[in-house]
């Protein structure tokens, strides 16, 4: 009898553990979205879609001043998100190939596996080293080239 109420005792404790971060948990949460005014919310990330256009690297330094950075798109519906949400303008992706051409990394590092490229693209060679989004799909532009940009801001 005692055992089985030092279990439970000891259970009561796990769960009144687990309540208490879950409750700190919903706080943080509640605290990101009351600071990201502006922003859009999809999955477990915030969006912020900009009006308007700069260079490559002066978007990517307003996403990471605001704690995010450029958008990395990890499949067709996140794309579809942010071209829904973008109005079919242009706007930069967080995808540059500027350490090493034609070897395409996102801005967290990671290699491009598989892109969403639209024909004949990227073209290369070109000095065209940071990538864009639009409808029919990516290409690559200069980086000093105006355009809009889609910042990213994981919740986790």
């Amino acid at each position: 009898m005692t055992n089985e109420r030092d279990g439970l005792l000891m259970r009561i404790d796990n769960l009144t553990k687990q309540k208490d971060q879950f409750s700190q948990e919903r706080n943080q949460l509640r605290t990101i979205l009351n600071e990201t005014d502006g922003w859009l919310h999809s999955n477990f990330s915030f969006y912020f879609i900009s009006s308007l256009k700069k260079s490559w690297s002066e978007s990517r330094r307003y996403c990471t001043d605001r704690g995010a950075d450029l958008i990395i798109i990890n499949n067709r519906e996140e794309q579809e998100f942010a071209k829904k949400f973008s109005h079919g303008n242009e706007f930069w992706i967080g995808l540059t190939d500027s350490e090493e051409e034609g070897n395409w990394k996102w801005v967290d590092h990671s290699k491009l596996t598989s892109g969403l490229w639209r024909s004949g693209e990227p073209n290369g060679n070109r000095g065209e080293n940071c990538a864009v989004s639009i409808s029919s799909g990516w290409f690559d532009s200069l980086c000093n080239k105006a355009f809009r940009w889609v910042c990213e801001k994981s919740l986790w």
